[in-house]
């Protein structure tokens, strides 16, 4: 008997496992009471212990500290200096009568020490928009760096939905393969009754096809064991489920269709206005263009305000006050005053400037192929949840139709009026029918949950 139908649900288990590593360390200690999950509690759980999520946080930190930064170059810079060291000592200088200055230093043992304290704050009036693009810039980015989250977010949902749907195909697997099992059994028993009884409707070689067709199922419920573990330990991984603990699941059967579908033009306007990855590019074509004009405002100079102050004492020398000749050891003295910069090159600002438009074209490309690609995912998920909403519904009726015709096969087979050939045509229809149903089924739920996923709007609930 051909059971490809079967077959092909209980090697789905393992296909989505690759988006989420395994952790291969845990304490090893008896396990207590298996700990209950819902859909919605093993997405919270995963949100709240994923490595990923506290890594967006962390970006998200970042931002905000860059943003800070360039909060700050608009606001005073201060710059304070303190110096101190041996002078040697000195008195007032004289003039002679021949217009001479004659300096009274101290000896070469006649050494003091000073002290100095110089403060400059400078406050930048106009920059022609260096700062504020810079500082809009930083904006942006913690704008981006939470849609960012968002979308890791959704991410995760999306996965562990994933693991979820294929461990309960692989769990309704089991119990698939245990449903043939049990028909064969019992066909295997009514062909050994026939035989005793010398029946011309059995063979012996009707029994030779019992051992094969067990030994399918037998080799298939296998399969789905080895799927359903591996789900398993994928679906603790992605909670973050310590290896000594163990869980189940509250619900055991795959959901059935009953979502209902706006128009298909909704889901893409909602895409196009919802999707984080989206909207992380719009902010980062913002954030691109105002770098771009921060790195041309370069061209031009910086006008600034500046204060300064600056107070010194050695007491082993003599003040001298005089507007001409400074002192560095002994004054005090402060002011304001207006400055310009002007910082000129051949090449290295103009090369910055074509660096900076470029990262903008390249952003401003990247939302365009965006805006083009999302509507066609939109669509592509919409006819799949649509397509498989169809199927599951009519293998449903198939698997109906067919355990219907085991039930007649097995009758007229026990009238005399039916083969065994009847019996296992009718449990192999039943095996495809089965399996072609849980496998709708199965992409009915992923395709509704990816839908959700094309549209930004990840919700817990199944």
């Amino acid at each position: 008997m051909s059971l490809k139908g079967v077959a092909r649900f209980y090697l789905l288990s393992g296909i989505l496992f690759l988006f989420v590593t395994i952790s291969p360390f845990g304490t090893s200690r008896a396990a207590e009471k298996p700990r209950v999950f819902t859909l919605d509690q093993l997405i919270q759980r995963a949100l709240q212990t994923s490595p990923r999520m506290k890594m967006a946080e962390q970006d998200i930190l970042a931002a905000k500290s860059e943003y800070k930064e360039a909060k700050g170059g608009g606001l005073p810079q201060l710059d304070l200096i303190g110096t101190t060291g041996p002078t040697q000592d000195a008195r007032f200088p004289t003039v002679n009568a021949a217009g001479q200055i004659i300096s009274h230093d101290g000896g070469i043992w006649d050494v003091g020490i000073f002290g100095r304290l110089d403060l400059t704050i400078t406050q930048p009036i106009y920059t022609f928009g260096k700062i504020s693009n810079l500082q809009k810039a930083a904006e942006l980015g913690v704008e981006a760096s939470k849609d960012a989250r968002a979308s890791r977010r959704n991410q995760i949902i999306l996965e562990v939905k994933q693991l979820y749907y294929a461990y309960l195909i692989a769990q309704q697997g089991k119990d698939a393969a245990g449903d043939a099992s049990g028909y064969i059994n019992d066909a295997a028993r009514r062909i050994k009754r026939l035989l005793q009884l010398k029946s011309p409707n059995v063979q012996e070689s009707d029994l030779y096809r019992v051992q094969a067709y067990q030994g399918q199922v037998k080799a298939f419920a296998a399969k789905a064991e080895a799927g359903a573990k591996v789900a398993y330990s994928a679906l603790k991984a992605a909670i973050g489920l310590p290896a000594h603990e163990e869980f189940r699941l509250k619900s055991t059967e795959l959901p059935q269709p009953t979502a209902k579908l706006a128009p298909e033009e909704i889901y893409i306007q909602q895409a196009l206005s919802n999707r984080p990855e989206l909207l992380e590019v719009n902010k980062g074509v913002a954030a691109k263009e105002r770098l771009a004009k921060a790195a041309e405002a370069d061209l031009y100079p910086t006008v600034f305000a500046v204060g300064i102050a600056s107070v010194a004492g050695a007491p082993g020398r003599q003040q001298f006050d005089n507007s001409y000749i400074p002192d560095a050891f002994n004054h005090s003295y402060g002011g304001f005053f207006a400055g310009a910069e002007w910082h000129l090159d051949f090449g290295i600002t103009s090369g910055k400037i074509d660096k900076a438009r470029a990262e903008y074209q390249k952003m401003l490309d990247t939302r365009e192929y965006a805006r083009t690609n999302i509507p066609v995912e939109v669509i592509k998920d919409y006819q799949d949840v649509l397509e498989q909403e169809k199927a599951s519904k009519a293998y449903s009726q198939a698997v109906t139709g067919s355990r219907r015709w085991i039930v007649a096969a097995f009758s007229n087979f026990d009238l005399g009026i039916g083969t065994a050939t009847d019996m296992f045509n009718a449990i192999d229809q039943y095996g495809k029918n089965q399996g072609n149903y849980l496998e709708a089924l199965y992409n009915y739920n992923v395709s509704l949950a990816q839908l959700d996923y094309a549209i930004g709007q990840m919700s817990c609930k199944p």
